[in-house]
Order: structure tokens, then C-alpha cells, then sequence
């Protein structure tokens, strides 16, 4: 009974080693990988897939009161460089000094 049982797993280990050649000889198997780039043809491309992310929405009262403050920002903005334009006066035009007569 043993040696029947033994025989069987032989057997059995004998189509293993058989299917183990096929698949090694057939490139199915990858490599272990060198260092370095590798080349174009040995590289396996898988496709990345994407999660689509779920957009946030937003109500039109949060779009309203983003412009309003945006629209203040601005309106700073203006105001600030039109103070700056009417507190700055010109300066004067140097005169010319007239040449000496030689």
C-alpha cells in the first residue's frame, strides 16, 4: 500500500518536472529581473486602470458668495492703486543748466 502511494507521488512529481520544462521553455515564466532599463520587446506593458474620483458639487449659493469675494478682491485691489495714483505727486522737470561760453 506504501509503495503504491509513493509511486503515485513519483508519478505525480515526474508531470510536474514534464510541465515545469514546457512552461520554462516557452517564455511563460518571466526571468529574474537584471539591473537596469529594461528592453523594449522584454518589457510587459499592463494597463493602469484609473479611479474615477467623485466630484464634489457645489450649490450655487457657494459659487454666489465665492464671486461676491472675489469681486471685493478686486474692487480692493482697484481702490488701492487709485490712492496710490492721486497721493503721488509728479516731481518737478529738472532744469537745464546753460552752457558756459567759451
Amino acid at each position: 500500500m506504501v509503495k503504491d502511494i509513493l509511486a503515485a507521488i513519483d508519478a505525480e512529481i515526474a508531470c510536474l518536472k514534464q510541465a515545469k520544462a514546457l512552461l520554462s521553455t516557452s517564455g511563460a515564466v518571466v526571468a529574474k529581473r537584471k539591473p537596469g532599463r529594461p528592453a523594449k520587446a522584454a518589457s510587459v506593458v499592463v494597463p493602469k486602470v484609473q479611479k474615477t474620483r467623485k466630484r464634489r458639487k457645489m450649490s450655487a449659493e457657494g459659487r454666489e458668495r465665492i464671486r461676491q469675494a472675489q469681486i471685493k478682491r478686486w474692487a480692493a485691489l482697484n481702490a488701492s492703486k487709485a490712492n496710490m495714483n492721486t497721493t503721488v505727486a509728479p516731481l518737478p522737470k529738472a532744469k537745464k543748466k546753460p552752457a558756459k561760453a567759451a
